[in-house]
């Protein structure tokens, strides 16, 4: 019924609603699937892609690339949900970013429902610096801005309002963002959404290393033991270290800086990366590939010290 609640710009909620259809038969499939529910995961699957179908029929603008009406909410949900086609999720990107930085000054302008998955959905289309320098804005609205006054919890609203005005100054519906400081800027993830990868079995670690942001650390403890990952960045050289639990394995990726074409990476003091190839003989380490931000090892359960130099 109230959509994006506390917004700074509406969302009609139908939108909210369907997408929030949309999120809840996907968790069902996988539930279904994990849970070797082959008939129930089927049927779910046929949904979806009904639903999916059906959405973008009703709120998908193809001319303009956005949907409902072009909110960062609107925007974000459909990309975070993976509800844009593969050939309009470029303008639909595109829109909320220029929404952010130029129609909004770099300010969101979602409620608690929007605002949880803005800054994994930036991550996801490669702006974590945008989503970086939403965390850390100090102007209204922004979480930066109740820190500026004096703030020591997190508000209901945006605004600073006193009195029956302010629903409550200690309230956890904007605390998402402490989810993207583990996700995002120490990497912490699991690997994906198969049966195989519930419990942390399977890991994904991949830090996004951003602007004037010179080292950042996570720990999360898991059923299978304590995950942890940290970084460093100075010019010309990136450190990431890591510690992977017993009965689990991890794809480690190591960042580079976007101006850096030769690079070399040792753990510890093991060359595992030179002159664009695989170095084996690491202990844990199963191999690597290369991708345009830098290069991910396979490796097992123990402690990694990677350090990345280049040019």
């Amino acid at each position: 019924y109230y959509g994006d609640w506390v917004f700074v710009q509406q969302t009609p909620g139908a939108f909210v609603s369907d997408a929030y259809y949309y999120y809840d038969v996907q968790i069902l499939s996988k539930v279904a699937q994990i849970l070797g529910k082959s008939a129930d995961w089927q049927t779910y699957s046929q949904l979806l892609e009904q639903i999916k179908e059906a959405f973008n029929r009703k709120f998908l603008n193809a001319e303009t690339g956005n949907y409902a009406n072009g909110t960062q909410t609107a925007n974000t949900l459909a990309l975070y949900l993976d509800l844009v086609p593969k050939e309009r999720r470029g303008a639909v990107a595109s829109n909320l970013t220029n929404d952010i930085v130029y129609t909004h000054d770099t300010h969101v302008t979602t409620g608690f429902i929007g605002v949880k998955y803005l800054l994994p959905a930036l991550t996801g289309i490669g702006r974590s610096d945008l989503a970086y320098d939403l965390a850390t804005q100090t102007t209204y609205p922004s979480w930066g801005y109740m820190v500026s006054r004096g703030a020591t919890t997190l508000w209901e609203l945006w605004q600073e309002k006193t009195g029956p005005a302010m629903n409550s100054h200690d309230h956890a519906m904007f605390g998402s963002v402490g989810a993207w400081f583990y996700e995002a800027l120490a990497g912490i993830n699991v690997a994906g959404d198969s049966p195989s990868d519930v419990g942390y079995r399977h890991l994904r670690i991949e830090p996004q290393i951003v602007e004037d942001l010179e080292w950042a650390s996570g720990t999360v403890e898991t059923v299978q033991g304590k995950v942890s990952s940290s970084w460093n960045h100075a010019p010309g050289a990136i450190t990431v270290e890591v510690t992977i639990p017993v009965n689990s394995d991890a794809k480690v990726s190591v960042p580079k800086d976007i101006y850096m074409t030769e690079i070399t990476i040792r753990e510890g003091d093991r060359v595992v990366w030179e002159k664009g190839h695989y170095v084996p003989g690491a202990p844990g380490i199963a191999g690597a590939t290369a991708a345009h931000q830098g290069v991910t090892f396979d490796v097992g359960s123990g402690h990694y010290l990677f350090n990345l130099t280049g040019l």
